[in-house]
Order: structure tokens, then C-alpha cells, then sequence
């Protein structure tokens, strides 16, 4: 009885272990038909700007010439309305910087205001905002803070209540920049004229470059994915009109063309895909400029960036279920409709998540145990390299750090496939609204540096724990079996490895693999000399703006400067409880204000001036703000050990008078005489302390280059 059983039960395991092979067999080939369609996608794409860029060379006409930009006027009151939205929550490391830069944006102060939408919950981040925009109100600029009681609809409910105030005062256009990002001085000026002059156009995107790609591995191979969206594909996209994404952040939006489309909506992650996707079905343009570019901050942190992606990822796959009867419902043409649904979110936002893990993480791996699957050598070698080697292209010098983009890509597959499950069953972290953390790194103000240095925290990702050991085990099966091709063996080795890495975290900034690349330079953009458009710019200022501009056209060639970074990345830890160093001199300030105002009241007076009031008389503008000059003659006149609040605070934080420019502020100048002793100690202290080299304060001039 017992030997007869024995055939029975191996017939029962061939017949599963041929479902198996059968199962295995089918899903590699819808996975190969999946790699298919997105490498042709991304082909396509980079054969699209190759013809775009190659007609350009050949007409002189870029895509940006097919649209009107509309001359700015020459009076400032004839200027149109323009707001600045800030979104921000709980950023402490750079919530201050971005108010500078906007602060700075060339645009006559009457017809600019600032809206800074601050949802922070830490006292210390709130104190810092608010310090910030209490200083550009006493220098004249129209800044407001709004906090709400409640973070409902994150940063797209933030986003629409601070709109509907807007709207109610009348203003046309609406730039949006995230906390990390530092636009030009003359960013609004290159920009809003293609609104002005084309009431069709809803919005305009500018390009993002990085300060911090050379950080580490992870934000290199960032960089690498991030310049192929903005460099390729919304280049490409915006200059066939097809449909393009504003990116959430360093843009204009049309106030009208927001009202249009339904407003800011909070129903998924991406409220500003949302938008722009409600926008363009009811017939708005959009512009992409690819000249005008952006700095921002990479986020150098594994941990923020998981949630990053898996926001990025969730998003589209939750619009995409819940805006495609509005696609279909809309007039656009069949062919838009299709590119639409198919392309841009089937194969674009879904499909290549899918692939990058199930395919070349999972069944590619499989394989391996099974030898009577096999899969085309085009499909597994050929297609993917080309793909990757035309997606590095568009990074100067992108082909040396192409496998490293591919492996970390593969590597991040496990966050993006939940995150299109997630998405797509709507469940309930699919609702997830977590801020990227962003360290300030970049931040070159004085003060902003802190003592502290990040260390990589200690974390366990089980996910990409067993996708190592899974990857592994295929691997050395293959090398010492010699089951497959030697060179398939090597590379599930080496991603296994990376899965190791982003498991134990080893990829953060100052972690085993998150070392400093090349030479250590980034490159910041500053004006070419320190005269610029004034902040109150009043009538005929546009014309000295004019002048000023072609005075320094031939110094176009010396756009920026490069900087030396430290070896240590100087940022603010966010977890910590203490006073930042960077608020210290504030509370110094407020200290000598108090120290003085006790000894004016104590001092006899000399009956011509009254010590009741601290701040005097304002002579407020349009929108209240008080300026420096602005002060009562009975301020004027208090004794010389007082000064006002602004000017001790900005004498005291920035060592400059409260009228001075930001260039002013934050240009190199000759330090106060020391003795030898002193200046021995402070560059010990300061090498001590922060890890610096001995010529980090040195500038060495260079062209900007993106």
C-alpha cells in the first residue's frame, strides 16, 4: 500500500510544480509586455526633446517662443496684484531662508504680499517665523503670517484658506514655494509675464536644480531621476501641449484658473497634480520654462525619503481611480483621454513601480530556481540599459552613477509597491500627509549652522531585509550552481547588497554608504553685484529695474559663484528641545532692548522726549507694515543708549543697518580687528566644533552651472 502511495504523492507534486513553472511563465511574460511599454514611454520621451532641441538648433525658436511674454509696465502701481504662498509645517532648518529669498523677489512692494500659511506645532519653529516676518514688516514688505487651529486637508487646506483671502483682495496671480526652496531675486519677473500675456495659460513651471545632490549616494541617484522628470519629460510635454504637472511648488498659478477647476481639493496626496489635472480637462494651458530654474534642498534623510516617495507614489494611484470618469466625462479629444489614462497614469505612475520590483527583484530572481523559464536577453539586458543610459543623460556626468540610480531605484521598489497598493484600495495610510524633512544643509546665512551633527538613526526595514536575503540567496545559488549567466549572478549579488544598505539604514548622510561625492562644490546663484531693484519700489522704479538690468547684462557671464561645503553637514536636530543657536542672538537683542529701555528710565530726561512708547509713530503703508524711517521725533530723540527694536535685532543678528539688502547682508565682509590670541582661538573653536577645513570661508569664483 505504501509504495503505491509514493508515486501518487510525487504525481501531486509535479502536477503543483508545473502549475508553478506555468504561473511563472505567464507572469514573466506580462511582466516583459509591462517593461515593454515603459521603456518604450521613456524612449519615445527622450526622442521627443531630441527633435524639440534639434529643430531649435536649427529655427532659433524654443518651445517658450510659441508664447506671448508680455512687457513688464513701466510704473509700479500699473504692475499686476502677486502673492507668495508659503506653506510650511514644523520646518525649522530652512522656514526662515525662504521668507529671505521671497522677501527679495523683485516685484514692487506695493503690489507684493507674502503669505507665509504656517501650520507648525513647535514653539521653536513658530518663534522663528514669526521673528522673520516681523523683521521684513519693519523693512517695509507686506508679509503676514496665517495659523490655522487645525491641519485639516494639509497643505491643500492651508493652500485654499489662505486663497480665499486672496481672492477677496483682489490679487491676480499666485506664486507657491515649499519651505526648502530658494527662488531668484528675479523669478516673478521671468515669469508672470507669460500669464499676463496669455489668458489662456493657467499656470507656469520653472525647473528645479539641487544644492545637495553630491551629499551621498541617495541624493545623487535623486537627481539622476529628478533632472530626466524636468529636463525630458515636462520639457517634452509642455512644448506638444500635452498634459504636465505642476509640481507643487516654484510656480505661478492664475487665481481665476484656480477658481475654474474647483479650487485646492484635499482628496489625495498630490493636491497639486489634482489641480492641475482639473484644470487642463476644462481647457487651461500650461507653460513649463526650462530656463528658469529653482534651488531646493534633496532630502538626504532615507527615513524622509521612504515618505516622500510613498506620498509621490499613493497620490497618483488614488487620482487616478478617482479622476478618470472626469477624463472621460470631459471634452477633450479621444486621443488626450487615452494618453491620459493609459499612459500617464497606467503606465507612468503604476506600471513602472511594478516593474522596477516585480520583475527585476522578484520573478527576474525566480527564474534563477526555475530553469525552465527563461527570459529574452532584450528584455532583461538590452531594453533596460538603454533606458537607464538615456534617463542618465540628461545628469552631467549621469553615466558614471547610472547603476548606482538603477539599483536604488530597484531598491526603493518595495515602498512604491505598497504604495500602489495602498493607493489603489484606498486604504487608510493612503491618506498619509508626512512633511519631508529637510535639513538646510545649503542654508549659507550667518547664524544658521549649528553645532550639531546628524547621525544616522538606527532603523530596521524589514521589507528590505528579506528582498536581501531573497535576492541573495538567488545570487550565490547562480554563482556557485552556475545556474544562469555569471553576470545576472554578480548583479543580484550587488542589489541584494543595496537592500542590505536601505534595510539598516546605511544610505543617510553620514551613514556607511552616505559619504560625500566628488569634489565637494555646489554652486549658488547670486546677483551679479549688490545693486538690485529697490524693496519699496514706487513710481518709475520699473525703469531703474530696466537700467539696472542692462547695466548687468554684460555680466551675465559670472551668474554665480561656487562654495566650498563643509565635511560635516551643519543642520538644526529636529527632535531637540534646547534654545538653536541660530535664536540666540534674537533673545540677545531682546535682552539689550530691555537692558536699555530699563536704563532709559532710569536716565533724567531732558523733557523733549517721552520713554511711554518703545516703537513711536508709524507712518504705515497701504498694508500697515511699518518702515524703519518711519519712527516719531520723540524716538529720535531718546538718548544714544537706546535703539529701536528692528535695529538692535538686525544689528545684533546680521551685523548690518536695517535697510541693507539680503545681498548686503549675506556678502563676505572684513571681520572687526581681533587680537591674534582671540582670532587663534575662534578658528580653533570653530574647527573644533564644527569640523570645518581650514579655507571653508573662502569663496572661489566660478560660473553657475546647473
Amino acid at each position: 500500500m505504501l509504495p503505491a502511495l509514493i508515486p501518487a504523492g510525487a504525481g501531486v507534486a509535479a502536477a503543483a510544480y508545473a502549475w508553478y513553472v506555468a504561473a511563472l511563465g505567464a507572469a514573466v511574460q506580462l511582466a516583459v509586455l509591462l517593461s515593454l511599454l515603459v521603456s518604450a514611454d521613456r524612449l519615445l520621451n527622450v526622442a521627443k526633446f531630441a527633435i524639440i532641441r534639434g529643430r531649435a538648433a536649427l529655427t532659433g525658436k524654443l518651445p517658450k517662443d510659441d508664447w506671448f511674454c508680455a512687457p513688464l509696465p513701466r510704473e509700479a502701481e500699473e504692475h499686476p496684484m502677486v502673492a507668495v504662498q508659503l506653506p510650511m509645517f514644523n520646518e525649522r532648518a530652512v522656514c526662515q531662508a525662504i521668507i529671505d529669498c521671497c522677501a527679495e523677489l523683485e516685484w514692487p512692494a506695493q503690489r507684493l504680499k507674502i503669505q507665509v500659511l504656517d501650520d507648525s506645532t513647535d514653539p521653536v519653529t513658530r518663534e522663528l517665523v514669526d521673528g522673520k516676518v516681523l523683521e521684513w514688516r519693519e523693512r517695509g514688505i507686506h508679509v503676514e503670517c496665517l495659523r490655522r487651529t487645525t491641519r485639516q486637508g494639509y497643505k491643500a487646506g492651508a493652500m485654499k484658506e489662505g486663497m480665499d483671502l486672496l481672492a477677496k483682495q483682489g490679487y491676480e496671480f499666485v506664486a507657491v514655494f515649499d519651505a526648502d526652496f530658494k527662488p531668484e531675486p528675479g523669478f516673478l519677473q521671468r515669469t508672470v509675464p507669460y500669464l499676463m500675456g496669455n489668458p489662456e495659460v493657467g499656470y507656469v513651471q520653472s525647473r528645479w536644480v539641487f544644492t545637495n545632490p553630491q551629499e551621498s549616494y541617495l541624493t545623487k541617484a535623486q537627481e539622476v531621476s529628478l533632472n530626466y522628470h524636468m529636463k525630458c519629460e515636462q520639457y517634452t510635454h509642455s512644448a506638444t501641449r500635452s498634459f504636465f504637472n505642476f509640481n507643487g511648488t516654484a510656480g505661478v498659478w492664475r487665481l481665476a484658473c484656480i477658481e475654474h477647476a474647483g479650487g485646492w481639493n484635499a482628496r489625495t496626496t498630490v493636491e497639486d497634480m489634482d489641480l492641475s489635472l482639473r484644470a487642463y480637462i476644462r481647457g487651461w494651458r500650461a507653460i513649463f520654462l526650462d530656463d528658469v530654474t529653482c534651488l531646493n534642498e534633496l532630502p538626504a534623510s532615507f527615513f524622509a525619503y521612504r515618505k516622500q516617495q510613498h506620498r509621490w507614489t499613493c497620490g497618483p494611484i488614488q487620482l487616478w481611480a478617482k479622476a478618470s470618469a472626469d477624463v472621460w466625462a470631459s471634452q477633450l479629444p479621444l486621443p488626450r483621454k487615452l494618453e491620459l489614462v493609459l499612459l500617464y497614469f497606467g503606465v507612468r505612475k503604476c506600471a513602472t513601480h511594478l516593474v522596477s520590483l516585480g520583475f527585476f527583484c522578484t520573478l527576474v530572481p525566480l527564474t534563477v530556481f526555475t530553469p525552465e523559464v527563461r527570459i529574452p536577453a532584450w528584455a532583461m539586458i538590452h531594453l533596460p540599459v538603454a533606458v537607464t543610459l538615456s534617463t542618465a543623460w540628461f545628469t552631467r556626468k549621469g553615466w558614471i552613477y547610472s547603476i548606482l540610480y538603477v539599483l536604488f531605484e530597484n531598491a526603493m521598489g518595495t515602498v512604491k509597491l505598497w504604495a500602489v497598493i495602498t493607493g489603489l484600495l484606498d486604504l487608510q495610510r493612503a491618506q498619509e500627509w508626512v512633511v519631508t524633512t529637510k535639513l538646510g544643509s545649503s542654508d549659507k546665512r550667518p547664524g544658521t549652522a549649528s553645532a550639531s551633527v546628524p547621525i544616522p538613526s538606527c532603523r530596521l526595514y524589514l521589507q528590505e531585509l528579506l528582498w536581501a536575503l531573497f535576492t541573495w540567496a538567488a545570487g550565490f545559488y547562480a554563482l556557485f550552481t552556475g545556474a544562469t549567466h555569471l553576470g545576472l549572478a554578480v548583479y543580484l549579488i550587488v542589489q541584494g547588497t543595496v537592500f542590505l544598505a536601505f534595510a539598516f539604514n546605511w544610505v543617510d548622510a553620514g551613514g556607511l554608504l552616505g559619504g560625500r561625492l566628488g569634489d565637494d562644490i555646489i554652486r549658488v546663484p547670486v546677483r551679479a553685484s549688490a545693486e538690485g531693484v529697490p524693496l519699496l519700489a514706487g513710481p518709475g522704479a520699473a525703469a531703474v529695474a530696466g537700467a539696472t538690468t542692462a547695466a548687468s547684462a554684460g555680466k551675465a557671464g559670472k551668474a554665480g559663484r561656487e562654495v566650498k561645503r563643509a565635511h560635516t553637514i551643519p543642520v538644526i536636530q529636529l527632535h531637540s528641545t534646547d534654545r538653536l543657536p541660530a535664536m540666540q542672538p534674537t533673545a540677545t537683542a531682546r535682552g539689550q532692548l530691555e537692558k536699555a529701555a530699563a536704563e532709559v528710565l532710569e536716565a533724567p530726561l531732558d523733557g523733549r522726549s517721552s520713554p511711554t512708547s518703545s516703537t513711536g509713530s508709524c507712518s504705515g503703508d497701504s498694508f500697515g507694515a511699518c518702515t524703519p524711517d518711519s519712527r516719531s521725533d520723540s524716538e529720535a530723540k531718546l538718548s544714544g543708549s537706546i535703539s529701536s527694536l528692528d535695529s538692535v535685532k538686525l544689528e545684533s543678528k546680521w551685523r548690518a543697518s536695517p535697510t541693507s539688502s539680503l545681498t548686503d547682508i549675506y556678502a563676505a565682509k572684513p571681520a572687526p580687528p581681533v587680537s591674534a590670541s582671540a582670532a587663534t582661538s575662534l578658528r580653533r573653536g570653530l574647527n573644533a566644533v564644527f569640523g570645518l577645513p581650514a579655507g571653508y570661508y573662502s569663496r572661489v569664483p566660478g560660473d553657475h552651472d546647473d
